[in-house]
């Protein structure tokens, strides 16, 4: 898990686990703790405090503080899938370690080691679209450093590596909303009932529906340009290394709507496409 502060990679964590969960149900498997350490990380420090205590966990820690828990990775058994026994390990990264990397970034090589990195996104860190959600959402408290920055971080550190990169527009419940901005152009955008951002098929199958995440792909790297994050985008397709770095565009919501201060909504938790990254990694690597 990538990216800078406040864009809600902790949440998302917790919310996959127990998408994960209804996934492999599909599969006649089921999810298991595969270590007693991550049986106690993933309760105390993410499903108790969202799903139990209906709030926000706090920030991540940096790597290089005593209390680092994510130093030790999450390590999910996820059953036998296609004939062989399959793991699901992940590594929550502060977003405080990816804005401002320290300067040995040992603790962070494992990233370039990675089947995958799933890089998040907030849209609400553009001023343009905070400006036009204030009436609609609840102010944000906290945003996160400049996602173009953080994702240049990432490369310096993963170096001549080539892991997948899932970038993942999150809180898009956010996006949703703009359905309902005076702002034609948005309204027209996030009105459009046959685009793929706006429905959620990833539980209907135990599959990764290339046809559906190819659109996605191309839907996300549209609004990403919208958003003034072209940038982001040219680097990805014209990478400084030389190196080509195999891509694809998500969009999630952990939550399904913007948090009251800081707990849930009181209608609850409505993932939004929350597995389709972890499908395509799954379904590259044969899991799935």
């Amino acid at each position: 898990m990538n990216g800078s502060r406040a864009t809600g990679k902790s949440l998302y964590i917790a919310v996959l686990v127990k998408q994960l969960d209804q996934l492999m149900a599909k599969m006649n498997s089921t999810v298991e703790f595969a270590d007693p350490r991550t049986r106690e990380n993933y309760t105390d420090i993410y499903e108790k405090p969202l799903y139990e205590s209906r709030g926000l966990m706090p920030p991540t820690p940096s790597a290089i503080t005593d209390s680092s828990y994510q130093r030790e990775p999450l390590i999910f058994s996820l059953g036998i899938l296609n004939g062989a026994r399959r793991f699901l390990v992940i590594r929550d990264v502060a977003g405080e370690d990816m804005e401002r990397p320290p300067a040995d970034t040992t603790p962070l090589q494992f990233l370039a080691n990675a089947d995958a990195v799933f890089f998040m996104f907030d849209p609400m860190a553009v001023p343009e679209i905070r400006a036009k959600l204030q009436d609609l959402i609840p102010t944000q408290r906290q945003l996160g450093g400049d996602p173009h920055t953080v994702l240049g971080n990432l490369m310096n550190i993963i170096g001549a590596a080539t892991p997948r990169l899932a970038v993942i527009l999150s809180k898009f419940d956010a996006m949703h909303e703009l359905r309902n901005v005076e702002d034609v152009d948005w309204q027209s955008i996030m009105s459009n009932s046959g685009a793929a951002f706006l429905r959620d098929p990833s539980l209907e199958s135990a599959e990764y529906q290339q046809d559906d995440g190819e659109l996605l792909h191309e839907e996300v790297r549209s609004l990403l340009h919208k958003l003034n994050a072209g940038r982001l985008v040219l680097s990805l397709e014209n990478p400084h290394s030389g190196k080509a770095i195999p891509y694809r565009f998500f969009a999630v919501s952990a939550l399904g709507e913007a948090p009251r201060g800081e707990s849930v909504h009181p209608r609850g938790i409505a993932p939004f496409r929350c597995l389709d990254p972890a499908k395509w990694v799954l379904s590259l690597t044969g899991a799935i």
